[in-house]
């Protein structure tokens, strides 16, 4: 029943390359007018270079007929000559093509998951993440990390009483100048929301303390931003000031989402609580959680310890905060 759907035809051809016999749907495959006894080669001119055939039996996988159709061809010995059965092979051509198109859209997902990503983190991570070598499967992964939230203080207002072409011109502006700190000191820049950001410190490999390069990269942005405002300050613009928040502790790290949006970042105590701590710093202040500040191994004399109240906590958090001229 199987071959009989893929409409099968035979030809029987004698070693000289005389047509013995014929049947089948030949005419599916553009072939007609075959007369026995003439050779084979002026009547089929593709079989011409393949017979006669040595002991071993042939296959050729859709291969296009004369008549457009796609064709698995096999030709095989027989104890009167050389057999060729010919089977429709348009189910198998058009998996084929779906298969090409997937690898396709995975090629241009790849690319484009590249050029999102590659300006935010260290040369060769995407790549790394989407050949699995850096190993976050469906069950994600435990690590101790430090995160670090900014936010740049009163920008909501100005994007509010301003057109969108100077918005996001000077959104970007203070954004690119937040962002190659945190690339600098390995930091895998998760995502951005409005004038708002979040990084991840000990995810890519390096020889550095996670919560030290979190620190440095936090006290780089805040001169970063110090710098900026004062060019826009000579140009007689608006200036805007930045509040980071870093909290370190064991997060899932892995590849978040469904079918048709997926991405990689963090969950865990450690995000929701460096977000909070971004939301009780001042402008031009870090404030880092007890986890980041036992395990700094350079920063802890720049921190003085205060105690802040948290959303959702009941009593009063040891923090440490610090000013960043």
């Amino acid at each position: 029943m199987t071959i009989k759907k893929r409409s099968p035809a035979y030809l029987l051809v004698e070693k000289d390359g005389r047509l013995i016999d014929c049947g089948g749907k030949l005419s599916a495959y553009g072939i007609q007018g075959l007369e026995k006894g003439v050779p084979i080669g002026s009547q089929v001119l593709f079989l011409d270079s393949l017979l006669p055939l040595d002991n071993d039996p042939l296959f050729l996988s859709c291969v296009k007929a004369e008549s457009g159709l796609s064709a698995d061809i096999h030709i095989f010995p027989g104890d009167k000559g050389d057999w060729i059965l010919l089977l429709d092979a348009r189910t198998e051509e058009i998996r084929r093509c779906l298969l090409q198109q997937k690898s396709n859209e995975l090629s241009l997902l790849r690319k484009k998951v590249s050029k999102i990503l590659d300006p935010y983190v260290r040369k060769g991570f995407t790549e790394k993440l989407l050949q699995g070598v850096l190993s976050f499967q469906e069950s994600g992964e435990r690590r101790d990390v430090s995160i670090l939230f900014v936010d740049i203080r009163g920008f909501t207002w100005y994007s509010e009483e301003n057109p969108p072409q100077v918005t996001l011109q000077t959104l970007n502006q203070y954004l690119s100048t937040m962002t190659q700190p945190i690339l600098d000191e390995a930091g895998l820049l998760d995502r951005i929301i409005g004038d708002a950001s979040m990084a991840i410190f000990g995810v890519l490999p390096t020889t550095g303390s996670f919560p030290d390069q979190a620190i440095r990269a936090a006290v780089k942005v805040i001169k970063n931003v110090h710098d900026l405002n004062k060019i826009r300050k000579l140009d007689n613009q608006p200036t805007f000031n930045v509040a980071i928040g870093i909290a370190s502790g064991p997060v899932t790290l892995g590849i978040f989402g469904s079918k048709g949006f997926r991405t990689f970042s963090a969950v865990g105590q450690a995000v929701k609580r460096a977000a909070d701590l971004e939301r009780q710093a001042r402008p031009g202040q870090i404030v880092i959680d007890e986890n980041t500040f036992k395990k700094t191994k350079n920063f802890q004399s720049l921190f003085s310890g205060t105690t802040l109240r948290l959303k959702g906590i009941d009593r009063p958090v040891q923090a440490f905060s610090c000013e960043v001229k």
